[in-house]
């Protein structure tokens, strides 16, 4: 099976080559021709040497019948269009492939509960710079009060050496206690 295979594409290849690149010798063999056809051009050649031309003068003119070209043209660019929302198109769309400009509205979603949504968001925005002042006072008392809080948490450090010479009596007794406590306990 494989043996008739390369022998079919040897012949379809010979033939190509022949239709191809010998296609005088192909069409000079089928009408019956006998010999060499560029041998029989050469002869020619060398017997007539001259060849007359003969000069005819052009004018332009209007064709009736026009050249009728079918075929397919793209854009030079595309962009893809997506809505930054969700919604149902309540206006007619552009058709695909429209051209369009800048600025241009495409479609008109509806707004659905957006418009309760930004007045809800508008209302809270009032009501957050209405507090503003509050909350600035509130810092101020805070700021205030801090160089207080300062001194108390120098004052508490301060101690704290103190407090901790207590602690170390205090551990230091602790062994003297046991020592009590264990002959409380022998009587």
């Amino acid at each position: 099976m494989r043996v008739m295979s390369i022998v079919l594409a040897i012949l379809v290849s010979a033939s190509l080559y022949l239709l191809v690149f010998e296609r005088d010798k192909v069409i000079a063999f089928a009408s019956g021709a006998e010999g060499d056809v560029t041998a029989t051009t050469e002869e020619a050649g060398e017997e007539e040497r001259t060849v007359s031309v003969v000069v005819l003068p052009s004018t332009a003119q209007d064709i009736d019948s026009a050249v009728l070209i079918r075929g397919r043209t793209e854009a030079a660019r595309q962009v893809d269009v997506r809505a930054e929302t969700t919604g149902a198109v309540v206006s007619e769309p552009l058709r695909k492939g429209a051209s369009v400009e800048a600025g241009q509205l495409l479609c008109e979603i509806d707004p659905g509960t957006r418009e309760v949504s930004l007045a809800e968001a508008v209302a809270r925005l009032a009501e957050a710079t209405s507090r503003l002042p509050e909350a600035e006072a509130r810092l101020g008392e805070a700021l205030a009060g801090l160089p207080a809080a300062e001194a108390r948490i120098a004052e508490a450090s301060a101690s704290v050496p103190a407090a901790e010479a207590q602690l170390d009596r205090a551990n230091a007794d602790v062994p003297a206690s046991d020592a009590r406590l264990s002959e409380a306990q022998a009587r």
